[in-house]
């Protein structure tokens, strides 16, 4: 009798639930230039695989490699006569398939028929091996038979070249695998499980081998050929087992794809993983218990769906930091997971996110993408140190110090964490940082500008359009105001730094820059707005019914005089009005946000912000996938060329349907941080104004939107960190736009908790000296709490 091994243990830090059965597995071998490996993605229902060629959206394109192709571990279950192979097939019968685990490591499929309940649970165990784990429980009181069908479907090579002939699979007895493989070049397929199989078969017809799946086929063949000149279809290599569970008992199968140069290679990559899946699994797992024993996770009676899409943001983010390689000697946001590549901008929105959630890992990718760049003023770069944004005047550009906000993000992540250590690091870059844009972006009068609207990071922006230039055209002449405004804030918080560091002799200097860098900026303000300036004659740009979120950016930055805030205070209604495009995309979100927060519109925001996640997280936990981009038809054949839910894409727009490139990207990094915006705004949880005061403090300004202002209704985040305290919050709603606020509080060391209101008034302290506790209060929905011990 066949021993039962034990189910994967997964990791209870991980807030079960039913996720859409859709998502991706992390391939942290894959990137742009030197190792093009694929990304691996669902293949509805029950499959995952390797994507190796171009993809339908911006950025996949270069994703493909010079051995293309699709090859994917297709997964069909029989149960008593009912097949489950196709996704219709769970509707016709009223099953629900969902996904009970999610995460970049770990992705199941998970459904329950006659009493037979299954979970298929796929994970890489490295870069050549996937894996898949089904495992059933019976728990009726008749035994079962159930059919599994293992489907290698390989083919669809993105291109053709001499030698490139077609793919053949055969039947190889002595390890009990198929092969499938091309003549007379590319990759090696091997597909088998841990138990002797009841059949192999292979065909090149779709027809075929739907017949074959849904007539319970046990019969074998010598194997097939595709031939690509005569046809665009793969080959489907079947391996077939049966197995007989018994009354209330559970039984498992590991299926192994792998793939190999060479068939003895293929052989070697399937014969270990297969002996190592169990161990492999947990060895990854052990990082995703870490990542959600920390990771701050919504609670109460927020909607399903937000619940689900912020862990779909989470993983998300956490497949966009690469492991280091080749230039990169740290870990690094890589942007998004097709093809990745070093932006500043990008990694410090991804980063910020990523701090709250695993800060050491946010902080040691901020370090890296300054201390690995090629360049002072970190251009963005891929792997191989290649320059990917090069403007027309030749200038390697990275983005402008306003495009992601280092230094607010920095500071950010400062102030809730305590690291001198991590700024002492960071300081020689971040000066040398700031020197560079002093010397090469600067005019003769001194005022800063970007070399095109690439480097701001507002392609094609009109700011930066005069006359007949282009996207790259040089824009010298442009004074820009969010620039000016950006590097006042950069300059102020290096007085701050250079006294960390231990370079005293630098605090006076940067006292004066940001003086100087203050005052430009406030003269650059216009009839109630901000303006950038034309250099060549001294005269603001006066662009007729236009307004840029960036403009908001002395707001932001706190560097305004309190008469421009309320000045530019009505500004913020156009934005509402007209939310495309600015509100549409997480980079203008950071500043629009902040700037509203310094303005005092805490509520507006929050009402706008709800909007936002009310469409994102409706799409990203969707039950169904969506046909790619009419724009990219030719990128993938007829029956893959999907988007799939439960990754976070590129952008937010409010009309997908309409949009030309629907999401923009898949599994896109800073699509995946609007839980920043959640923990900043809605729940309000800020770090303090003043260094000094940080260490023993932050902010809780809780401000719910009206859609969730239901009296009774509970809305709670965990594991809120800031210096020596992790809280978790909970805020239920009264009438009256009032909130009880339960703060429970875990400090390093004993001391005294206590929460007083914006008149300085105590509202809540602890009966003494404690380390942990808990503490209630009323709060005023958008009013500003310090809580401090």
């Amino acid at each position: 009798m066949t021993p039962v091994p034990e189910k994967i243990p997964l990791p209870p830090a991980f807030p079960q639930s039913d996720y859409t059965p859709f998502g991706y597995l992390d391939n942290p071998y894959h990137s742009a230039v030197l190792n093009r490996s694929g990304v691996i993605r669902t293949v509805p229902p029950l499959g995952f695989g390797w994507w190796a060629r171009s993809m339908p959206w911006p950025y996949g394109i270069d994703v493909e490699r010079p051995v293309s192709y699709l090859s994917f571990l297709h997964l069909s279950v029989g149960v008593d006569g009912a097949t489950f192979h196709r996704t219709e097939d769970f509707a016709e019968r009223g099953v629900t398939l969902v996904s009970r685990y999610h995460t970049k490591t770990l992705t199941s499929y998970d459904w329950s028929y006659g009493d037979v309940t299954f979970s298929a649970k796929y994970f890489l165990a490295h870069e050549h091996a996937l894996i898949c784990v089904l495992e059933m429980d019976n728990t009726s009181p008749q035994a079962r038979s159930v059919t599994v069908h293992a489907t290698n479907i390989y083919g669809y090579p993105g291109h053709l070249y001499w030698g490139r002939d077609g793919v053949t699979s055969s039947y190889r007895p002595q390890d009990d695998v198929g092969v499938s493989k091309v003549w007379a070049y590319g990759d090696v397929m091997v597909v088998g499980a841990n138990r002797r199989s009841a059949a192999y078969k292979a065909t090149s017809s779709v027809e075929q081998w739907n017949s074959w799946i849904y007539g319970s086929d046990l019969t074998s063949n010598g194997g097939a050929l595709v031939r690509f000149h005569e046809t665009s279809d793969p080959i489907y290599a079947v391996m077939s087992y049966t197995l007989e569970l018994p009354a209330g008992s559970p039984d498992s199968l590991v299926i192994c794809l792998a793939r190999g140069v060479n068939e003895p290679f293929a052989l070697r990559q399937f014969s270990a993983s297969l002996r190592d899946a169990r161990h492999e699994a947990g060895r990854q797992l052990a990082d995703d218990a870490h990542f959600y024993a920390n990771a701050p996770l919504l609670t109460g009676d927020w909607p399903d769906a937000w619940k689900h899409g912020w862990v779909y943001d989470l993983e998300t983010l956490r497949m966009t930091i690469r492991p280091p390689l080749g230039i990169y000697k740290h870990p690094w946001d890589g942007m998004q997971i097709h093809t990745p590549r070093a932006v500043l901008g990008e990694t410090c929105l991804d980063a910020l996110c990523l701090s709250y959630a695993d800060v050491e890992l946010a902080k040691e990718v901020i370090y890296g993408v300054f201390a690995d760049a090629p360049a002072p003023n970190v251009p963005c770069s891929r792997e191989d140190g290649s320059m990917n944004m090069t403007g027309e005047s030749g200038a390697e550009c990275g983005t402008a110090p306003t495009w992601g906000f280092p230094f607010l993000v920095i500071q950010s992540i400062y102030r809730r964490d305590g690291d001198d250590g991590w700024i002492r690091r960071l300081y020689p870059h971040l000066k040398a940082f700031i020197e560079w844009w002093l010397i090469n972006r600067t005019d003769g009068d001194g005022w800063f500008h970007a070399d095109n609207s690439w480097e701001s990071g507002q392609d094609g922006s009109k700011r930066f359009l005069h006359g007949d230039a282009q996207e790259g055209t040089p824009a010298h002449f442009v004074r820009t105001v969010d620039i000016e405004a950006g590097m006042a804030q950069a300059m102020q918080s290096m007085v701050d730094y250079a006294r960390i560091a231990g370079h005293e002799r630098d605090v006076e200097m940067w006292q004066q820059l940001a003086e100087d860098r203050i005052r430009r900026t406030r003269s650059m303000y216009v009839d109630g707005w901000f303006r950038d300036w034309d250099g060549r004659d001294e005269r603001p740009f006066l662009l007729e019914d236009y307004y840029d979120v960036m403009m908001l950016t002395p707001l932001a930055v706190g560097v305004a005089t309190p008469e421009q805030v309320e000045g530019v205070k009505p500004k913020f209604r156009l934005f509402s009005a007209n939310p495309s495009p600015f509100l549409e995309w997480p980079s203008f979100w950071q500043p629009f946000s902040e700037a509203g927060w310094n303005a005092g519109l805490r509520s507006f925001v929050a009402e706008e912000l709800v909007k936002v996640g009310e469409r994102i997280y409706a799409r990203t936990d969707a039950r169904t996938i969506r046909p790619a981009s009419t724009r990219y038809t030719d990128r993938l054949p007829t029956p893959y060329n999907y988007r799939i839910p439960g990754v976070a894409s590129e952008f937010w727009p409010v009309d997908l349907e309409g949009h030309p490139i629907l999401n923009g990207c898949e599994n896109y990094g800073w699509g995946a941080t609007f839980p920043t915006l959640v923990i900043r705004n809605l729940i309000g949880f800020r770090e303090l104004p003043d260094s000094t005061e940080a260490a023993h403090g932050f902010i809780l300004a809780p401000a719910l939107p009206e859609t969730f202002f239901a009296v009774g209704k509970t809305y709670g985040i965990t594991h809120l960190r800031s210096r020596g305290c992790t809280a978790n919050v909970h805020c239920t709603v009264k009438a009256d736009g009032r909130l009880d606020v339960r703060l429970e509080c875990l400090l390093e060391s004993v001391g005294v908790i206590a929460v007083r209101d914006e008149a300085g008034r105590v509202v809540a302290q602890s009966g003494g000296p404690i380390k942990s506790g808990e503490l209630t209060f009323e709060a005023a929905n958008g009013g500003v709490y310090t809580v401090t011990w």
